[in-house]
């Protein structure tokens, strides 16, 4: 059981020892760490898979540069990223000719694990990065620490499309990713999880990161 000690010195009495039990602390803080463990065992499967995947599915991206001009001049909102319907969305995972984006969920854990996108292709399951991990609580992407470095330094250079259940948090997480230098290209998925699902595209539920 961890408990916090504090110390204090009486002036008229012998020194006495307070002892408050941290149990609560303790259960919050196990808690925490166990959503650090999986995010780090994701980034480490992701790590193993992306140099496999990009030696088999590596296109000539010149076509899908003067594509992707029409989507900025119609969704770039100038602060750095870019608003895609959730039937971009679908069409950039389905083609092969457009390069390779990314799905990045940044909801909670048991929201991810509840239900999340199922994309076209097996080796674009979403990839799981918490803005909180708790509602109102601190994360990853709201806290904006080593985790967040270490998410836009592998991210580097990648095109990520991110999405949560109605694109509040992304439109957050968008913000803080550009406001932070991330560099590459960050497409909000407006309307969420939500707006997909109302679209009648597919999702799917259980554990990560394969079902």
């Amino acid at each position: 059981m961890l408990s916090i000690l504090f110390f204090y010195k009486k002036f008229k009495r012998n020194k006495e020892i307070l002892i408050f039990s941290g149990g609560k602390l303790f259960m919050l803080i196990s808690k925490i760490k166990k959503y650090i463990v999986i995010l780090i065992i994701l980034l480490i499967i992701e790590a193993c898979i992306v140099p496999i995947i990009s030696a088999t599915i590596k296109k000539d991206k010149n076509q899908s540069d003067n594509e992707k001009v029409e989507i900025v001049d119609t969704n770039f909102l100038g602060n750095g990223y870019i608003n895609i319907t959730v039937f971009e969305a679908w069409e950039m995972l389905n083609s092969t000719e457009d390069g390779r984006q990314i799905l990045i969920d940044v909801r909670r854990w048991e929201e991810y694990t509840a239900e999340r996108i199922d994309a076209p292709h097996p080796e674009d399951w979403p990839r799981w990065f918490p803005y909180e991990l708790t509602s109102g609580g601190p994360g990853p992407i709201v806290n904006e620490g080593i985790l967040l470095k270490i998410f836009m330094r592998f991210y580097k250079g990648k095109e990520i499309i991110i999405y949560c259940r109605t694109a509040r948090r992304t439109g957050i997480t968008a913000q803080i990713l550009v406001d932070n230098g991330f560099q590459g290209t960050v497409y909000n998925m407006l309307g969420g999880i939500t707006e997909w699902k109302a679209q009648g595209f597919p999702t799917v539920e259980g554990l990560i990161p394969f079902t």
